[in-house]
């Protein structure tokens, strides 16, 4: 599951953080619309869901190692893929830690911020030469990350909040860049879903997300690039 081999890339996407979690719902979702996936996950041995679908369906799925912090693991899987043309990329890796003023440290900051910030930018500059033109490269954010909405500032999400903010920047700028004039570039929150992240207590399952949010990305033409979009495809404040 670690080759390519002769996979068809006419409709092939690269999802990150693909082992559980909105990332593995956009794997199903994807396979079943009978496009080809690559998935990205950190340690495939123990990303038991993403191997049951790979056995489910065999060369339509393919499972690399990203470890998306580390750039000597983001140049690997580069090369790896560099002779594929993807038609959707998804930066969808991410953490959250939660830690309330008073306890803030530096290390917890730079930790978010590498996989949330640094690694999406990092991953994107290798992997906009394998985007068809009019590909999409759709970078996962949240609302926490819009400073207009200024959702839940008296939880501990601040530098969760503070990664997704600048991501939202990168998205915009990266879009309007010369390398990216053929490829559609938006920032998009999946709104708050019943994840590791957003607990049971939220109000949207993960296929119900990915059910909209495919819709939307399905849709998305160059008068969105640039955008922070909402699951339902609405414009959102930054």
């Amino acid at each position: 599951m670690d080759s390519i081999g002769n996979m068809n890339d006419c409709d092939l996407v690269l999802i990150t953080g693909a082992n559980r979690g909105l990332g593995r719902g956009f794997v199903h979702y994807y396979l079943k619309q009978g496009l080809n996936v690559i998935a990205c996950t950190r340690d495939i041995d123990n990303s038991l869901d993403l191997n049951l679908l790979a056995k489910e369906y065999n060369s339509n799925l393919v499972i690399h190692e990203l470890d998306i912090s580390q750039e000597n693991s983001i140049t690997r899987l580069g090369k790896k893929v560099e002779h594929l043309q993807f038609n959707i990329v998804i930066n969808n890796a991410g953490v959250c830690t939660e830690e309330n003023l008073g306890n803030w440290n530096s290390e917890t900051f730079e930790s978010i911020f590498k996989v949330n910030t640094i690694g999406v930018a990092l991953f994107s500059q290798t992997i906009l030469p394998c985007i068809k033109p009019n590909g999409k490269l759709i970078n996962m954010s949240s609302g926490m990350g819009s400073i207009g909405l200024n959702l839940n500032p008296e939880l501990g999400l601040d530098a969760y909040a503070m990664s997704k903010a600048a991501l939202n920047i990168f998205s915009r700028r990266l879009a309007s860049k010369k390398q990216c004039e053929k490829i559609i570039v938006v920032a998009m929150s999946p709104g708050w879903v019943k994840t590791d992240m957003g607990g049971n207590e939220a109000p949207v399952t993960i296929d119900e997300a990915i059910l909209n949010l495919g819709i939307v990305i399905d849709k998305l033409s160059f008068k969105e690039s640039g955008k922070f979009l909402s699951v339902d495809g609405e414009e959102l404040p930054w």
